[in-house]
């Protein structure tokens, strides 16, 4: 019954495809129901020649190590394997065929008849089986969409994912499938040793494959980030002493306190610019007293908000700053003639500024990872010093420093969700009496020779990150800096004193005059 369903088909077949070469049609064209189609080994494990004759040729695809029956409509006599090394073909009756592949490859296998008449001519495409791939990624990742095809024994991976950590995972398990086991096409060679033959050296060359990854992310993969640096600092200085002056009226001693924390006790020759606020005389001597105090406040605030935005899985840069000169070196060379000095000085360029990079990976729709380093820095003149000979007429250097806050973290964040990814608490007090030695100890009248430094500094820091998947927008969504700005002109400069004016764009002003009849109708 089979056979004559067959025939039937075959028959039809010739008959239209007659038809159509007498109408005209070009030879060219094909319909698809006239096609004859290509033997799959993964969906089918007999294949059924129906047509046969010269000219016959069916496209069989094989899997590696797997097996296929082909059944003939004649009986076979003569059947020839191209490359035995790729394919073999066994024969148990004239009409059943049994194909092996064994190795990853291209062959052809053709069979005639009794009288040496070709019946079909089958061309073999020896791939490996990616049923058990698909099941797998099927399993592993089941809201994707992936489609695996074998091109010259790589695989191709195409299709539709929701995250790029869906694509990781697609390619981990493709090339679990090409290295895994003896799933890769290997070919052994031996060589034989001195001793009765045996096996010297035994060598396994295998194949290298290779995944090509064309899927396509579905998911939002940009991601701007947003990080906020904010510092307050406060600094109190309190200073209270005494300097003074020691004389009998021809020689003296003058000594001062020192005006910076923990210096030690400075005796010089001269007192200037300060006012006695005590003046007597003990035993002979005139002992003079100056007053020193001062009590000094200072707020900070530091504020930096840089944003960045860069592709899922990319890394992106954020700098603004510039190059801060430093002094480093400074020599100074005397002429052997005349004496006068020479100074030659060094610098050392330093980076200052708000830099940010990070990169962002997007796991899911919810969830980003981010690797963030974030630097904000400027230069001070804290713990600044200033070397130089004023005397001799050569001019001093003052030595700067650069003051800095950095972060580098990785967390893993939700769309528009914060973090405080840094922060720092910081009281730092000193206190230091200084005085001269011995009298500053003397009760009560040693308060005139020794002195009191107090100082304190608070600094509080919060480094915030917040990210947000972002998609791009028309160009009149987005706002600049220098939006509604227009300066004014010179009369309103000079008389009014003011340097611009502000305008509302008209799209954008909410408060507009209404033209028409508006009010009340009362009767």
């Amino acid at each position: 019954m089979n056979s004559l369903k067959q025939k039937f088909r075959s028959s039809i077949a010739v008959t239209l495809a007659l038809g159509l070469a007498c109408s005209g049609m070009p030879g060219g064209y094909v319909p698809h129901f006239l096609t004859i189609p290509v033997a799959e080994a993964a969906s089918q494990s007999v294949l059924r020649i129906a047509e046969a004759g010269p000219g016959a040729r069916r496209t069989v695809k094989l899997g590696l190590n797997k097996a296929l029956v082909v059944d003939l409509p004649q009986d076979a006599h003569d059947i020839l394997v191209a490359d035995p090394e790729m394919a073999d073909a066994v024969t148990r009756t004239s009409r059943r065929i049994y194909l092996f592949g064994k190795a990853v490859g291209q062959t052809n296998i053709f069979i005639f008849g009794e009288n040496g008449e070709e019946i079909v001519s089958l061309d073999i495409e020896i791939e490996r089986d990616i049923a058990g791939l698909e099941t797998n990624l099927r399993r592993f990742i089941p809201e994707s969409d992936i489609t695996v095809e074998i091109v010259s024994d790589n695989i191709v991976l195409t299709g539709t994912v929701r995250t790029p950590q869906d694509a990781a995972r697609a390619e981990s398990l493709a090339s679990a499938f090409l290295k895994g086991g003896e799933a890769t096409t290997r070919n052994e060679t031996a060589s034989g040793g001195d001793n009765g033959g045996d096996v010297a050296i035994f060598a396994e060359t295998r194949q290298v494959s290779s995944i090509v990854n064309l899927l396509t992310i579905e998911g939002e993969d940009q991601v701007s980030l947003k990080v906020t640096v904010a510092e307050v600092s406060r600094q109190v200085l309190k200073q209270l002493g005494f300097n003074g002056r020691v004389s009998d009226g021809s020689s003296g001693i003058t000594f001062q306190n020192p005006s910076n924390l923990g210096n030690s006790v400075g005796v010089t020759n001269a007192l200037g610019g300060v006012l006695p606020t005590a003046v007597g005389s003990i035993a002979g001597y005139t002992v003079s007293s100056y007053i020193n105090a001062m009590e000094q406040a200072g707020v900070m605030r530091t504020l930096a908000e840089p944003s960045l935005t860069a592709i899922s899985g990319e890394q992106a840069k954020f700098y603004v700053g510039g190059e801060f000169r430093l002094a480093a070196e400074q020599e100074i060379a005397y002429d052997g003639d005349t004496g006068a000095p020479s100074v030659t000085r060094t610098t050392e360029t330093v980076n200052y500024g708000i830099e940010l990079n990070f990169r962002p990976v997007v796991l899911a729709p919810g969830r980003i990872s981010l690797k963030i380093e974030t630097n904000v820095s400027e230069p001070t003149w804290e713990g600044s010093a200033v070397t130089g000979n004023t005397a001799n007429g050569i001019p001093g250097s003052t030595y700067m420093s650069i003051r800095k806050r950095e972060a580098s973290t990785t967390v893993e964040l939700p769309s528009g969700g914060s973090i405080v990814i840094a922060g720092l608490v910081q009281d730092n007090i000193r206190q230091a009496m200084s005085g001269v030695p011995g009298l500053a100890k003397v009760p009560i009248l040693g308060t005139l020779f020794r002195s009191k430094d107090f100082q304190r500094n608070e600094t509080e820091l919060v480094i915030i990150a917040t990210p947000y998947l972002v998609r791009p927008v028309a160009r009149n969504q987005l706002q600049r800096p220098d939006d509604n700005f227009n300066p004014e002109n010179d009369a309103a400069t000079f008389f009014l004193n003011k340097v611009n004016k502000v305008y509302g764009r008209r799209e954008a002003d909410a408060s507009g005059r209404y033209h028409g009849a508006v009010g009340f109708i009362y009767k």
